[in-house]
């Protein structure tokens, strides 16, 4: 573990900071990019349910728009883009 003083002791005296961050920080930096990349495939996931929705030509009201962005449920996505396909309305896409 790196104490305090010994992280000051090598910051004032490493000169190779590249090295230092992937020795010491880069398990924060992976979780951040698979973090990142989860958040992304959600947002393309509700793109492509407003996508297939706005095609049909279904109205899709303020609140069914914001469940569908908030959502990070990946499954649950999958789900609603494959019901978006046959559903009549946009408020079915919530229903069992």
């Amino acid at each position: 573990m790196v104490t305090a003083k010994r992280l000051e002791e090598m910051v004032t005296t490493i000169q190779d900071f590249e090295h230092l961050g992937e020795k010491y920080f880069s398990h924060w930096l992976d979780k951040g990019e698979a973090k990142g990349r989860m958040e992304g495939r959600a947002e393309g996931e509700g793109d492509a349910i407003l996508s297939v929705l706005e095609t049909r030509g279904l109205e899709i009201p303020d609140d069914v728009r914001e469940r569908i962005r908030r959502c990070q449920d990946l499954d649950q996505l999958r789900t609603w883009v494959r019901r978006a396909v046959t559903v009549t309305s946009a408020h079915e896409l919530f229903t069992e």
